[in-house]
């Protein structure tokens, strides 16, 4: 099912953990799995619909497709690349006579796309930018609408994707102009690696939120698990801080909402892993191979937007409220899970200490890293942990302490 093929797309759109040039290489080559033959291209249009060339990605594209685009990109009016960014985030087929989709894209536009692009999807931020991805197999011009469908929900995500990290970057500087080499890499370019990712900003933004709200706390807030499961918010991040857990989520696309909605059988699995069911135990549960169990978790996670199950520690429960203070136009929620204490109890100040990080999702080698100790005495700190509490495993360890 293409809908669970473009889960890949959609995972690379939101990993904020990545720098904007990253990201969108990561897209372009998510996009070249769902779309195994022709060129794609992902591009970012900054507010002055111009190209940012620290952005702009090729994958399978021969040397007349990256010539054509750079030449698209001098030779387009200017205010033709406005017009076609003022479009509501969607998928365009470019055909050979302009009708149906194709007619809403500006005339200056349709002429080279037709010739390099079959099928574009439009994540157009709704204010003056966009990222766009766009694939050259001939043949996609002709597929029906049914199979469409999905390049359209992706388009939607990547402007969600977008508005949200432009969004946490609003401070940010403007892009820097520069050379693109016919190869499609760029040259000339300031580099970026100093700026902070757009994880690092939101996760700023959540403490802050935290140190602000400290004296007025709200006792309100809603559960957001069954809208997870239904597709309607997915996961953004979570991590720990000063020994609190914190889940951001984000509200996905009204009309593009099925990548995201966990089928039955992935929502069973789900739940059975989630209150510390082995893999063989839910395999001979539910009637299936344990190869079957493990890829439809990973599916359903993929879903929800989780990266492992530490990931969804505490979001069945937790009470979300709006993060505010994030200039996007899309909607996010925090919600602050605390720590649950008792059956911590029996475990040394140190074992707790590295329990919290195995709930917020950190590998041995980390949490040795951060606690400035050998990975070897974290490994020793994590078995003595798993003997005091009676458990085998941090899926174990996240359903008795989540």
């Amino acid at each position: 099912m293409l809908h669970t093929f473009a889960l890949p797309i959609l995972e690379a759109a939101y990993d904020l953990s990545s720098t904007d040039r990253e990201a969108v290489k990561h897209i372009a080559r998510a996009a070249a799995r769902v779309v195994p033959r022709g060129s794609v291209v992902a591009a970012w249009f900054g507010a002055d619909a111009q190209l940012d060339l620290r952005t702009l990605h090729f994958e399978r594209a021969p040397e007349h497709h990256v010539r054509g685009v750079l030449e698209w990109q001098r030779v387009t009016p200017v205010e033709s690349r406005r017009r076609l960014l003022s479009l509501p985030p969607q998928v365009i087929r470019n055909h050979g006579a302009a009708h149906g989709d194709d007619a809403r894209s500006p005339a200056e536009v349709r002429a080279p796309a037709r010739t390099l692009f079959p099928l574009c999807a439009l994540g157009n931020t709704g204010r003056g930018g966009g990222l766009h991805l766009a694939f050259g197999d001939p043949e996609l011009g002709a597929w029906p609408d049914r199979r469409i469908q999905p390049f359209a929900a992706i388009a939607r995500h990547l402007a969600v994707a977008w508005r949200i990290r432009t969004g946490l970057h609003a401070d940010r500087a403007p892009a820097i102009a520069g050379e693109l080499r016919v190869d499609g890499t760029a040259a000339h370019l300031a580099p970026d690696s100093s700026a902070p990712t757009a994880r690092e900003a939101l996760r700023r933004a959540v403490i802050a939120r935290e140190r602000a709200r400290s004296q007025r706390r709200s006792a309100g807030g809603s559960e957001l698990w069954p809208a997870l499961i239904a597709g309607r918010w997915s996961l953004l991040d979570a991590f720990t801080a000063s020994g609190r857990r914190y889940i951001v989520a984000y509200e996905n696309p009204a009309a593009a909402t099925e990548p995201r909605v966990l089928r039955p059988h992935e929502r069973a699995v789900l739940e059975h892993a989630l209150e510390g069911r082995a893999g063989k135990w839910i395999a001979l549960e539910m009637d299936l191979s344990e190869s079957s169990v493990a890829r439809t978790l990973c599916t359903a996670l993929r879903r929800i937007g989780a990266a492992d199950l530490a990931a969804l520690a505490g979001a069945r429960t937790a009470l979300f409220e709006a993060l505010d203070g994030v200039v996007t136009d899309d909607a996010l929620a925090v919600a602050r899970v605390a720590p649950v204490r008792r059956p911590l109890a029996r475990l040394s100040g140190a074992e707790r200490d590295v329990a919290m990080r195995l709930l917020g999702g950190m590998r041995g080698a980390a949490i040795a890293c951060e606690r400035g100790t050998s990975p070897r005495t974290v490994a020793n700190q994590i078995t003595s942990i798993y003997h005091k509490l009676g458990i085998s495993s941090r899926r174990e360890l996240m359903a008795q302490l989540t």
